[in-house]
Order: structure tokens, then sequence, then C-alpha cells
């Protein structure tokens, strides 16, 4: 096993309850299991503001992986190491 840091900004710290969390997972899982284990713990509601299908992120959201968008890796299936940190922001627009 293997910690990882997640921090949820904005209204997804309202939605979890958290703005971060040390979570644990397994060597070698990628974002998509990673986000599979939040799903299960923070319910549909988190599921519907984060994905818009089962492998595509809601464009309203960015993902980062130690800081940098995980559009710049290898997207959902970018593989997770000991220490990284996961940043969920949703995009906020007005007008």
């Amino acid at each position: 096993m293997i910690n990882i840091k997640v921090s949820f900004l904005s209204l997804l710290a309202d939605i979890t309850g958290f703005k971060d969390i040390i979570m644990p997972i397994i060597e070698n899982s990628t974002i998509k299991d990673v986000l599979s284990s939040l799903i299960l713990n923070y319910g549909s509601d988190f599921e519907k503001f984060i994905l818009r299908s089962p492998d595509n992120l809601n464009k309203y959201v960015i993902l980062g992986l130690n800081g940098k968008d995980i559009r710049s890796f290898d997207n959902l299936n970018t593989i997770i190491k000991d220490g990284d940190e996961i940043s969920f922001l949703p995009a906020i627009a007005g007008g």
C-alpha cells in the first residue's frame, strides 16, 4: 500500500465534507482506480460532479496530479506513485 493526498476544492469540499484526505491505495493504481474508490466513499453526487461518463471527466472539473492537469499525462490511466497529490478543482464561470 502507498499513501496519496487528495484535495477537494470549492464545491467538492462541500460534497465530501473534507478539504484534504490521506488515502491509502494499492501500488500501480491509476487515477481511474482512485476515482472509483472516491465514488464508493462519497456517492452519486460526487460521481455526477466529477464524471461525464465512466471514462471521461466532466469538462467543468480540473483534476491535477502534483500541480499539473492529468491531461498532460495519461489522463485517467495515469499511474499514481507514493506521496502523489491529486487535486479536484471545479471550474467556475461567471458573467
